[in-house]
Formats: structure tokens, sequence, C-alpha cells
């Protein structure tokens, strides 16, 4: 499946560490995970823009759009010789709004054959938020803030389908069933 990327979003919280990690062990193939975030960082770092994740926040937004696209670049390389699977977020909530976790110039580079959203409802990821020792955007928002963020994130990712014609799939990651969402996550994965 070289030459392959596909796309898993969620919100914090919901779940998509440990879907992907129960995934890698359940799955016949063999396939790198590439979390976006860390990837833009390590990009930004080679360019000597950031020693610390947060200072990532400080870029300009046209140095910034570059990183994006460098980190996309640098995935589709490693693509043509291992099949990638990308964790990133399809909404990034920010003081002045939401803002896409994969906007155009990072989908269309991207390529995705498939895109797949993990979600859970706003209750669970509110409970998984305040039981997790990180800082999260979603703890913050409560309950009824997680369902508007779901419903954007579900939107943008919606909107990242239609831009690239690839598949969309929403998975459902039950509280105490994420090996059920990792066996459904391969599925279609292998599809």
């Amino acid at each position: 499946m070289s030459g392959e990327v596909d796309i898993v979003v969620g919100l914090s919280g919901v779940g998509k560490g440990t879907v992907l990690e129960e995934a890698k062990t359940l799955a016949d193939e063999d396939y790198e995970v590439v979390n976006y975030g860390d990837r833009m960082f390590e990009t930004a770092q080679v360019q000597g823009l950031a020693d610390h994740r947060d200072e990532m926040k400080n870029i300009d937004t046209d140095t910034y759009r570059e990183i994006q696209k460098d980190a996309a670049e640098s995935i589709v390389q490693e693509a043509e010789v291992q099949y990638i699977i990308v964790e990133t977020h399809s909404a990034i909530r920010t003081p002045f709004g939401y803002i896409p976790g994969l906007p155009k110039w990072v989908a269309e580079n991207l390529e995705p054959g498939k895109i797949i959203m993990l979600d859970a409802s706003s209750e669970a990821i509110y409970q998984r938020s305040q039981e997790a020792n990180r800082d999260r955007d979603t703890e913050k928002a409560g309950i009824e803030g997680i369902t508007e963020y779901r419903e954007t994130a579900k939107q943008m990712a919606s909107a990242v389908s239609v831009l690239t014609g690839a598949y969309l799939q929403i998975i459902e990651n039950r509280d105490g069933q994420a090996e059920e969402a990792a066996e459904e996550l391969i599925e279609t994965l292998q599809d």
C-alpha cells in the first residue's frame, strides 16, 4: 500500500491515539502513523523557527502556511515507500473562532484516499478530558461547547472530502470499546 496517505481526525479526548495504537496491534498491514502537528514542529525546528512547540503560535501566518506545506510534502515523500496514516484535527478552536486543521493547501498536497473521523459523545469527550493529565481545549469547552466543536469538525472534514474526493467515514469510539473502533478503522483502511 505504499504511495498512499489516509487521514484520521478527531477532537482531543476522542481517543485517536488509543484507537490507532490498538489498530496497529490488530492490523495485518504495516503502516506508519504521523502526527501532523509533530511533523510541523519538526519542520519549524529544522528551519530554525521554533525550539518549543508553544513557539509555533508566534510564527507569522505566511511562514506558518509554508511550514504546513513543507510538512505535508515530507509526508508525501515518505508515502512513496511506506503506507502513511496522518493523525490530525479537522478543526482547531482558537480564541478568534475555528480554523481548519486541514486547509486547502495541505489537503491537496496530501491527496488522501480516505478521511476517517473518530468521534464520541460530547459527554464522553468531556469526561475523558477531565480524567487526562493533559491541557485539552475540550476540557474548557463544557458539553455544549464540545457539541458545537464536534459539529464544526464534521463539517470541516466533509469539506476536505469534497475538496479532495476522498472517502469520509465516521467511526464512533464508545467508552470501553476502543478495540471495536480499531477493528472498524482497520476495515475502513483496507477497503
